[in-house]
């Protein structure tokens, strides 16, 4: 019982950062795991529950992949090409790759020349 006390008092960012320094995938297991949860979405998960449980970004992950108020020249270029090339609220881009790994995102919300996303990250080799 006492093991399973600590593991209770660990904090949050412990988990978080923990599966974030275990993340070893190779071009093609990133590619696949990122195609699956995405598919996933496109079939009626949530994408916040999504993020949260998987995603690889130590930035969002916690907070459901959500990143508000990006304005341009703020992410890497390809980041920002998908993020300001989605139209609609709950639109979903492709898979994309950045020199951090693989990513798909969802548009929350425009407002003027910000966007608000969610994004789900698979981190590569």
């Amino acid at each position: 019982m006492k093991h399973l006390f600590f593991l209770l008092m660990l904090p949050f960012s412990f988990f978080a950062q923990s599966k974030d320094s275990l993340v070893k995938h190779t071009d093609e297991e990133a590619l696949q795991l990122i195609e699956s949860y995405r598919q996933r979405v496109m079939n009626g998960e949530s994408m916040e529950t999504m993020a949260i449980l998987y995603s690889e970004d130590p930035g969002s992950a916690a907070k459901g992949g959500i990143y508000k108020n990006l304005g341009k020249g703020k992410f890497v270029p390809e980041f920002e090409k998908v993020a300001f090339g989605l139209n609609n609220p709950g639109e979903i881009s492709e898979v994309f790759k950045t020199e951090f790994g693989y990513h798909f995102i969802q548009l929350v919300a425009r407002k003027g020349e910000t966007v608000d996303v969610r994004h789900i990250l698979i981190k590569t080799k």
